[in-house]
């Protein structure tokens, strides 16, 4: 989410040869699948470790030089099937990468982490007036001129529409934080500007509306369709009305995703896209990734698995791209609707204690990624706190924490008390190597203390789909995935009372009031160092109450063909796809 002050960036973006951008990742997802640790196993992952070395990288930009040449169908590995292609119907970043494509929004993020204007003319700040001091106020402006794919005019009544579906509970919006406060809404007599006024101050209310996942949707395509029908109508992965760089040419869902040429793309005048299509291929299997990487068949491909880094430098015809300014991080989850887990406050900290996070970031990230135990990465200022009181490793501690709450081991190493038995069913999304490596390494870990996980991945569809928001305790206990706020810290959307299911992803179902309250003030104020002191205390309850432990802030990496350009994976938001119409390839025509 963006901060309020942000500094305004020239409204056309131009070619990113001419543009040195800093070097800088919502959700991570990747059938089902049961692993069992070995001893064995952990020391060969060690050793493999140790044999792979550290991989090469390359600039965060592909042949950034040279003049922007147009044409050219650029191929990429898209490692997730988008649930959903219709704005704020899904979380998944994948889904966020297409929609980056096909849909401008009114604001976008660029490879820095910075918002710029899109559909708006401006970033409203308090110095333009687009913000009230009371941040209660805010007023987009749009440009002039803007239409839709299919050449109908484009304006602040289709933003004041998106909100108004959004908010409908039939709808079922990935996230409607922020959202949900607005009262009520000024169009300007021109339609070309939108005041909203919301309830209560909300610091990070443009991030809202950032990247294509959250872009407006065409109010004349969809008002008279019932609200409950949008994602089930053949919109949902083939959107028939967008306006974006790109539009939908092909929808082949499991397959691939075609998208071409918009026409109408606010930026046609300046030539932007560069390229004539996109193809985004769906392979939700890295090995497969690595096979049309060795064959070269494809242009790029991102969010790729680390323990494969000695095969992708072999890979002379690619550079390896990674953005180490990381926003994300990866974690587990606890089920608060698992009694055990939710009323043991000594069983979740004793399973802090007994991470080895250092394991996690050698072994399973192969390096690929920085010790982090809060749930802001460094690349997230204000948020980032860099003397967070995080857990030691100490296993002994933990097991004598569980040994005075009076938790006994049986003959089987696994601890009880009045009939409770420390198992829980550990998830994340499969098909995932690193992941498997973290279940491998916690599995251990957590049984030196005398709990028990037991493994069941599942398809990303499912995971983040009913699995997490159904949260039925012994099939979701605790769950690990990779997650990120985008433009701005506010952390509200992963523990707030008013984000547990169906209003929003807090699948832990975690309530706090102390944390409520902290959330409502870092919100209310623009002032970084304020938010700074207030992200602390949320850090502080994190780390005593324990909803979910982070393991790690991983480091996203990439792998894009010679002779292509502006390549530049962004630390969050749409991430691959954050600059899709500056890609172009050399000649007009792209490699693969």
């Amino acid at each position: 989410m963006a901060p309020v002050e942000v500094a305004q960036i020239a409204s056309t973006p131009v070619p990113q040869s001419d543009i040195i951008f800093e070097e800088d990742k919502m959700l991570k997802r990747p059938g089902p699948r049961l692993l069992m640790l070995s001893v064995s196993l952990f020391s060969l992952l060690v050793l493999l470790l140790s044999a792979c070395g550290a991989p090469t990288q390359g600039g965060s930009t592909s042949n950034g030089g040279g003049t922007a040449v147009k044409g050219g169908t650029w191929i990429d590995d898209l490692y997730e099937e988008p649930s959903s292609l219709i704005p704020n119907a899904s979380s998944q970043t994948f889904a966020d990468m297409v929609d980056q494509a096909i849909y401008t929004p009114l604001f976008y993020g660029d490879p820095s982490g910075k918002l710029n204007p899109g559909l708006a003319t401006e970033i409203p700040t308090l110095q333009n007036g687009g913000i009230s001091s009371d941040l209660k106020t805010w007023t987009f402006h749009l440009r002039k001129g803007l239409v839709w794919s299919d050449g109908v005019p484009l304006d602040a009544r289709d933003v004041d529409f998106t909100w108004k579906v959004w908010n409908n509970p039939k709808f079922g919006a990935a996230s409607t934080l922020g959202i949900n406060l607005i009262q009520s809404t000024t169009i300007s007599s021109d339609n070309l500007s939108i005041t909203f006024h919301l309830s209560q101050p909300f610091s990070p209310f443009l991030s809202a509306w950032a990247d294509g996942l959250d872009a407006p949707l065409p109010m004349h395509h969809f008002a008279n369709m019932s609200v409950d029908q949008i994602t089930k109508s053949a919109d949902n992965l083939n959107p028939s009305v967008t306006n974006g760089p790109f539009m939908m040419k092909e929808s082949k869902p499991g397959d691939h995703y075609t998208v071409v040429r918009n026409p109408r793309y606010y930026l046609a005048s300046s030539g932007y896209p560069y390229l004539d299509s996109v193809v985004f291929r769906i392979v939700t299997d890295q090995n497969t990734i690595l096979k049309d990487l060795q064959a070269g068949s494809i242009d790029s491909s991102w969010f790729l698995d680390v323990s494969k880094v000695p095969a992708y430098n072999r890979l002379t015809d690619y550079k390896l791209v990674a953005n180490p300014k990381s926003t994300n991080f990866e974690a587990m989850y606890f089920n608060f609707h698992n009694k055990i887990l939710a009323n043991n406050l000594v069983v979740r900290q004793a399973m802090a204690m007994a991470i080895d996070h250092q394991a996690l970031i050698d072994v399973a990230r192969r390096g690929q990624a920085a010790p982090l135990c809060t749930d802001h990465g460094a690349g997230l200022v204000p948020g980032y706190q860099a003397n967070a009181p995080c857990p030691k490793f100490d296993p002994a501690g933990a097991n004598t924490l569980l040994d005075q709450a009076g938790w006994v081991k049986g003959k089987d190493g696994i601890r009880t008390k009045n009939g409770q038995r420390l198992e829980f069913m550990y998830s994340t999304t499969a098909n995932n190597l690193w992941r498997a490596d973290d279940e491998l390494i916690l599995q251990q870990n957590f049984k030196a203390i005398g709990i028990q996980i037991d493994i069941q991945n599942y398809p990303a569809s499912t995971f983040f789909g009913t699995f997490l928001s159904d949260g039925i305790p012994g099939k979701y206990d605790i769950a690990e995935f990779e997650n990120t706020f985008g433009y701005d810290a506010d952390d509200a959307s992963v523990a707030a009372t008013s984000q547990i299911p169906p209003n929003g992803f807090n699948i832990m179902f975690y309530s706090n009031k102390q944390l409520d309250a902290l959330y409502a003030q870092e919100e209310a104020t623009a002032d970084p160092n304020v938010r700074q002191q207030i992200f602390n205390q949320i850090h502080q309850i994190y780390l005593t109450d324990f909803p979910f432990i982070t393991l790690y802030a991983p480091e996203d990496i990439a792998m894009v063909k010679i002779g292509t350009h502006n390549y530049d994976p962004a630390p969050g938001g749409a991430s691959e796809t954050i600059n899709i119409w500056q890609w172009w390839c050399d000649g007009g025509k792209c490699p693969a």
